[in-house]
């Protein structure tokens, strides 16, 4: 632990990931989980209880929906995420596929937004959830438009980007960079793939959309078809983002 950090409240924190991990916990199974006293786990759970961020159900603690209710604040607050809502729906409209809205974060990737009713990928699934940004065409179209010194720091510091060789990816992004898009053929979930595009404004990257379903409804006959709606949502996008930026 870092002597910057305050440990009451690392031990807060690491209590909250573990009943998002875990679900519903008491004191005692709380206190093995972490390797804290009960006391300590008692004190803690009850701060949350007492402060509106957790439920206590005779003695079984919940997280409580106060922590959707700051999700929710933040995730509306950012500029990306309120300028491609429309043109996230038109994406899955036009190309009948399940479509994201990504940003990174952290150097992670994490899906902000999801629409369309793809029986085989519902958005539900990943709107919310951190997922790997080399691995993902939401995450390799993002990566492409960063600043090689910030893509460094972030394959360098992501545990999960190990087994990517460094010249292999550099000619990965390179590719990315001169099509306009990237892939993913079945790299996170088997027989999913998905192609992306980064919205970049005055050189900063905003975020990203990706349109995912079955590998084989993703082939090269019908790509260009939800290229070309990608290419549109992300121009919607762009302007709405440079409307407010200016």
């Amino acid at each position: 632990m870092s002597s910057n950090f305050v440990g009451a409240d690392e031990t807060l924190f690491r209590i909250v990931e573990s009943l998002v991990e875990t679900g519903p916990m008491g004191v005692t199974e709380t206190a093995d989980r972490l390797d804290l006293t009960k006391s300590t786990a008692h004190r803690h759970l009850q701060t949350l209880a007492a402060l509106g961020y957790a439920i206590n159900d005779d003695g079984t603690y919940r997280l409580s929906h106060q922590w959707f209710h700051i999700g929710v604040g933040v995730k509306s607050r950012e500029p990306f995420y309120r300028a491609s809502r429309r043109p996230l729906q038109t994406l899955a409209d036009r190309t009948v596929k399940t479509a994201w809205a990504a940003v990174e974060e952290g150097g992670k990737l994490i899906f902000v937004n999801g629409a369309g009713a793809n029986p085989t990928h519902n958005p539900d699934i990943l709107v919310g959830s951190w997922s790997s940004i080399t691995k993902t065409a939401a995450g390799k179209a993002i990566l492409a438009h960063l600043p090689p010194s910030r893509v460094a720091d972030i394959l360098e510091s992501n545990d999960d980007d190990e087994p990517f060789a460094s010249v292999d990816l550099q000619k990965e992004l390179e590719s990315i960079r001169s099509r306009g898009y990237a892939m993913n053929q079945g790299e996170i979930i088997s027989g999913i793939s998905a192609i992306g595009m980064p919205v970049v404004v005055d050189n900063t990257v905003y975020g990203s959309f990706a349109v995912s379903s079955s590998s084989e409804e993703l082939t090269d006959d019908d790509r260009e078809e939800a290229l070309d709606a990608l290419s549109d949502a992300v121009n919607r996008t762009r302007d709405q983002l440079t409307a407010h930026i200016n």
